[in-house]
């Protein structure tokens, strides 16, 4: 019988797209939201839930294998929808998959965690044991798992996840573009690799330009699928999106757009 995969956040854009990679799999899911499903696919059901209602949630993940864990706050929400969602919502996930005796989460981090870093085209790239340095309010995914991962003895997997989208759509998410397939063969890994303790690893495919060092997500079997091979495609990337000029928080930042919101003073302290 295939494993049954819950989903926190499935009604969502990455929810939706990947509930269709897990289906394709081979693994049964069963879609979790605040909102309704109407679109199940075969081999798939959904369930409206709150993700901090412990134990509504506990009854329906019963019976599942492993919780793929997207629900969470954007990265520029305020400190109560933050701590709310992102903080309570994640703790609640956690103490949930306990209560049912699932072991395996693989847990919807963000590059946005060392967003605060510059980018170093010519240096080396971020590594999975980099120094946090977030952009923004959504950072606190990653610490909570490592807790029930390291003393709870559960299996958790944080995926930093850069752009999920069919291609990369400017200069900087060139580096950190993961397509659909590739993110469901990582979220595959997390659900399957017998070793995982507690692993960060980044959710990219096999980018130009790449900002991070994923050896370790290499080295739990991963091989991405996708890159930019439509190299008129890339070109035309390169081409809209000319070179910045490093001179303030987005251009020099791998957040971006997100370093820049509310950032205050000069940008040397960035690259010291």
């Amino acid at each position: 019988m295939s494993r049954t995969i819950a989903v926190t956040g499935a009604a969502g854009l990455v929810g939706t797209g990947l509930r269709r990679q897990l289906i394709a799999r081979g693994y049964r899911v069963l879609a979790l939201d605040i909102r309704p499903i109407a679109d199940c696919a075969d081999g798939e059901r959904s369930a409206v839930v709150d993700v901090c209602d412990r134990a509504t949630l506990a009854t329906l993940l019963r019976g599942c294998d492993a919780v793929m864990h997207l629900a969470a706050c954007t990265t520029d929400a305020l400190w109560d929808q933050q701590v709310r969602l992102s903080v309570e919502g994640s703790i609640g996930l956690f103490d949930a998959a306990r209560d049912a005796g699932i072991r395996r989460v693989v847990y919807a981090s963000s590059y946005h965690v060392v967003g605060l870093h510059p980018h170093r085209p010519h240096g080396p790239a971020m590594g999975s044991h980099s120094q946090l340095r977030p952009d923004s309010r959504h950072a606190f995914g990653e610490s909570i798992g490592a807790l029930y991962a390291y003393k709870y003895d559960m299996q958790v997997m944080a995926i930093r996840i850069g752009n999920v989208n069919t291609q990369a759509i400017d200069r900087r998410r060139l580096g950190s573009w993961i397509s659909w397939r590739d993110l469901g063969q990582l979220v595959s890994i997390g659900i399957e690799h017998p070793d995982i303790v507690f692993s960060v690893v980044y959710g990219i495919s096999d980018s130009t330009g790449r900002h991070y060092d994923n050896a370790d997500t290499y080295a739990l079997g991963y091989r991405p699928k996708d890159g930019p091979h439509d190299a008129q495609a890339e070109a035309r990337v390169l081409r809209d999106d000319p070179v910045p000029a490093f001179d303030n928080a987005a251009e020099i930042t791998l957040g971006g757009a997100f370093s820049q919101s509310e950032y205050v003073g000069t940008i040397d302290r960035l690259v010291r």
